[in-house]
């Protein structure tokens, strides 16, 4: 699924709810109409009025005295409209379209801005999509608790608070400027230090902001290459594999952990080099160190993440222990 796919999909959406909403209307107010038709009389009174004032001002013959006139025969016509419906249990709005977003009137879009109904509306896509999507709930910037992180300073002069803080400085920047620069950042230390919540942190907030965002597991991602490139994939694999490239982020967690064997260091190096020659952000998180990838990987993939990727230490104690 592509971007556009994704807004194809909103967009055939907000079709159906505007027409649902229009429909359920039109025959509220007929129902109405039969009930009492003198509401039908109203109405039309109101539309006739409009054409006529209409007419005058195109053809230059209205004036204030006229426009009085007609404000005060509508606010006449409206104040009895309201008297009949009220007495049959409905308010003026009540003959309106019942639109999911009064401010858009289920079109996503206000001018050429959109509504943030719309925004909510892809969002909700885009968790789903990104495989972590409760994840999120809890594991985000807002709910990073920077208390956890020591102040302590080790022998590098250097406290977790401290390296903690840069991460998330740097991470927001990325953030903020990924149009303009693609986020590359490898997270690297031992198990239990945050770097998965990190990577949360990132996903979540582009997701918030409209960005197309794939998680994956080191494991599952190459899992799916794997089948992919022997033609044992399922739909499901299938379409994951068309994500990676489609993506505005492609985050993969807990690098290393996969079994590295002759079959995964090409497919690393394919999906990190084609994702930086086409400038697609890429996040990874690892337990090795940068000479661990070396040697665990080879020198053509220590190259491109050494030389096109932000490197960050995580350290401290394990807070899961905590």
């Amino acid at each position: 699924m592509t971007r556009d796919d994704i807004y194809s999909a909103i967009f055939e959406e907000y079709d159906n709810d505007r027409e649902n909403a229009e429909r359920r209307a039109r025959a509220l107010k007929r129902k109405l109409y039969d009930k009492d038709p003198r509401l039908e009389e109203i109405d039309s009174e109101i539309m006739q009025k409009g054409v006529e004032l209409f007419r005058a001002s195109v053809s230059g013959r209205d004036n204030a005295e006229q426009k009085e006139k007609f404000r005060l025969k509508i606010n006449a016509l409206n104040r009895e409209k309201d008297y009949i419906l009220k007495n049959m249990g409905y308010s003026l709005k009540a003959l309106e379209p019942q639109y999911k977003c009064d401010i858009c009137k289920d079109r996503g879009f206000i001018g050429s801005e959109r509504c943030q109904c719309f925004n909510i509306r892809l969002a909700d896509r885009l968790y789903d999509l990104s495989n972590i999507g409760p994840m999120l709930e809890n594991e985000n910037f807002d709910s990073f608790d920077y208390s956890r992180f020591s102040k302590e300073k080790g022998k590098d002069g250097i406290s977790p608070y401290d390296n903690i803080m840069k991460i998330v400085m740097d991470a927001m920047g990325a953030i903020d400027y990924i149009d303009e620069k693609p986020l590359h950042m490898l997270f690297y230390g031992n198990s239990g230090l945050g770097k998965t919540f990190m990577c949360n942190c990132i996903a979540k907030s582009l997701i918030d902001r409209g960005y197309f965002v794939v998680y994956m597991s080191a494991y599952k991602l190459f899992s799916y290459m794997l089948r992919f490139r022997f033609g044992r994939e399922t739909d499901k694999e299938a379409e994951a594999i068309k994500l990676l490239n489609e993506c505005d982020l492609l985050v993969i967690d807990d690098l290393g952990t996969e079994g590295v064997n002759a079959g995964t260091i090409p497919e690393l190096f394919d999906i990190i080099n084609t994702r930086l020659l086409n400038n697609k952000s890429i996040l990874i998180s690892t337990n090795l160190s940068p000479r661990d990838i070396s040697k665990t990987y080879s020198e053509r993939i220590f190259s491109r993440i050494t030389g096109d990727f932000s490197i960050y230490k995580f350290i401290g104690n394990d807070m899961r222990l905590k």
